[in-house]
């Protein structure tokens, strides 16, 4: 039965379902259907859509408030928080930012090791202290302690995913072993955002060297072992899937010219070419593709890794301006930063900050440069490219990506050109206090 021959209910029931981007997308083919979304219930799920909140770090919705506003208001709304103000750059009006929660913590919890991390959504926000040693999470709306972990010693890192629905988190915590260059022990906790209770999912065996956790996805987690103390050393990530306690080793090339990022599905990155000119890639790969690469979790063996020209990537984009292809192996500082669409559900935008030091003549000049962080833009360019990735159509096809600007690098777009939080984190001695743009 095609789609517009569905009765008026039932095609409303669907339209809830789904994101902004589709419900204006069915409103565009016809009269009846352009009526059918402009009903005022419709709205009402789309703006209180926690997917949709989550990305745009919106404070907790007053449905009472929102009932009181017509059709038109509510679109209005919906429009108003996806473009967002001109006052987010420091210096904006202080009225932007309403209202405030503060989080006091407990006696004796006054001297915060480290950073806070504000989970997506800017509803929860982790952090530790030097008096205590443990990593805390709290609710911030409601000032509620969630979570603790009792670290057994400084030398602790950790990386979070809210699962969808809002309802679970789930924590991926590396402890270094007793003694120093035994390396650290990784396992995995869900949380009950409700209760609080938590409970082991996961837990490698043995101990891995570790320099850092990137992130954890769903069923996946990605970290990077030790770095060498070569500027010019390839640096590897290590993809375990903690579901199957099966694992791949990539390497995308040296700490300058390369970056990775693990989304829902997909690892993006950018890195070099690898054969002359050496100019770089921006690339997307889903995770299913690395099926037949997938090693059993007996142990980690850092040789059999993939390099850019047999890791199994579904989607590139050669990174050049004005028809010049950018960077090179070695002379090139690049950053990524990726942002989930809020008004298309699976969709990002991916900007590139890539800039070009200089060349000198010597290998002491070379290594003295990246040290000193000097840049083309001292005496070149830097160029930030900006990228659609939108996800496939049907199912088996690849998620399309598709340059939307290129333009040279200003000061102000700061590294990456990333755009300022809509959720501000201000710290004082024993408190946090979050803000959000309204």
């Amino acid at each position: 039965m095609p789609f517009a021959d569905l009765g008026d209910d039932i095609l409303l029931n669907v339209l809830a379902l789904c994101d902004v981007y589709r419900v204006l997308t069915v409103s565009a083919i016809d009269k009846r259907l352009r009526g059918l979304t402009q009903a005022k219930q419709l709205w009402l799920s789309l703006i209180q859509d926690s997917t949709f909140r989550n990305i745009l770090e919106l404070r907790p919705s007053s449905r009472e408030e929102l009932e009181c506003l017509s059709t038109r208001e509510l679109v209005d709304l919906v429009k108003h928080a996806v473009i967002g103000p001109p006052q987010w750059w420091p210096g904006g009006p202080s009225s932007s930012r309403t209202p405030a929660y503060t989080i006091t913590c407990e006696t004796g919890v006054e001297h915060f090791w480290g950073s806070y991390v504000l989970l997506p959504g800017a509803r929860y926000i982790v952090f530790g202290s030097h008096s205590t040693e443990d990593l805390c999470m709290f609710d911030i709306w409601n000032g509620r302690r969630v979570w603790t972990f009792a670290k057994e010693n400084n030398h602790t890192c950790c990386a979070i995913d809210l699962v969808p629905g809002g309802a679970t988190a789930r924590v991926v915590v590396a402890v270094a072993g007793e003694y120093v260059g035994r390396g650290y022990y990784i396992h995995v906790e869900e949380i009950d955002l409700t209760t609080g209770a938590s409970h082991e999912v996961f837990r490698l065996g043995f101990a891995t060297q570790l320099h850092s956790i990137s992130a954890i996805v769903g069923d996946f987690f990605l970290y990077s072992p030790v770095s060498s103390i070569t500027p010019f050393s390839d640096v590897k990530s290590v993809l375990v899937n903690w579901r199957e306690s099966t694992y791949v080793v990539l390497n995308y090339g040296t700490p300058t010219n390369s970056a990775a990022i693990l989304i829902p599905g997909h690892i993006v990155a950018t890195h070099p070419y690898t054969r002359a000119p050496y100019h770089q890639l921006l690339t997307v790969t889903a995770l299913e593709s690395f099926a037949p690469y997938w090693m059993p979790l007996t142990g980690i063996t850092l040789s059999d890794q993939l390099l850019p020209k047999t890791i199994p990537i579904t989607a590139r984009e050669r990174q050049e301006y004005h028809g010049v292809p950018l960077g090179d192996s070695k002379h090139t500082h690049v950053t990524l930063s990726i942002t989930p669409n809020a008004v298309y559900e699976g969709a990002y935008t991916i900007v590139t900050h890539t800039g070009e030091f200089p060349k000198p003549s010597t290998i002491t000049a070379q290594v003295g440069a990246l040290f000193t962080g000097k840049r083309l833009a001292d005496s070149g360019r830097a160029v930030q490219l900006t990228y659609s990735l939108r996800p496939p159509l049907a199912p088996g096809q690849a998620s399309a990506l598709r340059l939307v600007s290129a333009q040279l690098a200003t000061p102000g777009m700061g590294s990456g050109g990333r755009i300022p939080p809509r959720a501000v984190v201000a710290q004082s001695r024993g408190s946090f206090t979050v803000s959000y743009y309204q």
